[in-house]
């Protein structure tokens, strides 16, 4: 039995779709073409691929695994594809990269910029996604890397963590906010205030209940839940909301005139920004050559503000 790559191809684009006429207009086929496919699929294997509802079409047990190792093979060949290219010297590729949204708007843009100034003819596929949603992509092949804010130190053996910045969370309000003017601040002080959430994790306690949780707080009930840390960061500067941020978001030449860090009495505890991945030795040459590039960059990055006020010196 062999299975065909054509099958292959359509059986992935159900899934993804969800629906069997979606995907066929994604592949410019004909709807009746791509079902007749499926089903010689099946019969090839001799098992149900798909369960066929009113609403659409699922992946049953055995078509989940099959999925699986499609999105595995895929990513093994584009990698292969990246290698073979820059053995000729080609200097093209395909990177696959999963951000946190603070990172999206700081280090991997810095680093992007960068990495195509001596690799222009790489492309990026570039999603936001939060620790640990982007897990599965990154053990399947799907995301090359994955560029997360984390907690303490994440241990996984079948994948690789490789710290890039060791930062700290910090309360941020618009610059003229009048709890700017107050002193001795704890987080508790804050949480009368009214919060904006950022992307929730979908899969375990995101950034902003972990750092209550870690201060023996109740998270804040008077909150804005927004997925769009632009959005997030809009409301805040135009505002009186108040919202957690990496303290790289303040560092360097970042433009921040609008929003301000409320620092507090007693630091914030420490996350870290980490660049998670297979191990190395399945990454292609132009993704360690970008890997390089995000530790390069990383290295650059002042962190002034420790979430702490410092104390003032005795006269």
């Amino acid at each position: 039995m062999v299975m065909k790559l054509s099958q292959l191809r359509n059986f992935t684009a159900v899934v993804e779709a969800g629906a069997v006429r979606q995907a066929a207009k994604n592949l410019n086929l004909s709807q009746s073409s791509v079902t007749k496919s499926i089903q010689q699929l099946e019969d090839d294997l001799g098992v149900e691929l798909l369960h066929r509802g009113a609403h659409g079409v699922a992946a049953t047990e055995a078509g989940k695994a099959l999925f699986a190792r499609i999105k595995t093979v895929e990513a093994e060949l584009r990698h292969a594809r990246n290698d073979v290219e820059t053995i000729q010297g080609a200097g093209m590729g395909e990177i696959r990269v999963s951000a946190s949204p603070s990172v999206a708007t700081g280090l991997l843009p810095r680093s992007v910029i960068a990495f195509q100034r001596t690799h222009p003819r790489v492309s990026f596929h570039i999603l936001e996604g939060v620790y640990p949603d982007m897990l599965p992509a990154i053990r399947t092949g799907d995301l090359d890397l994955a560029i997360c804010l984390v907690p303490g130190h994440p241990r996984d053996d079948s994948l690789s963590f490789i710290s890039l910045v060791k930062d700290r969370l910090v309360p941020a309000v618009r610059a003229d906010h009048p709890v700017l003017a107050r002193r001795k601040l704890s987080l508790a002080d804050l949480t009368a205030l009214d919060w904006i959430i950022y992307r929730r994790s979908h899969t375990g306690l995101d950034v902003f209940e972990q750092t209550f949780i870690a201060n023996r707080l109740e998270p804040p009930k008077s909150t804005i839940e927004c997925t769009s840390f632009a959005c997030a960061l809009a409301l805040v500067e135009n505002g009186d909301y108040v919202t957690l941020v990496p303290s790289q978001i303040f560092a360097g030449n970042r433009n921040t005139p609008s929003l301000a860090p409320v620092l507090l009495d007693a630091p914030m505890q420490p996350w870290q920004v980490v660049a998670i991945s297979r191990a190395q030795r399945e990454l292609s040459a132009v993704c360690l050559a970008f890997l390089a590039e995000l530790q390069k960059t990383a290295a650059k990055i002042d962190l002034p503000i420790s979430g702490a006020r410092r104390p003032r010196p005795r006269s």
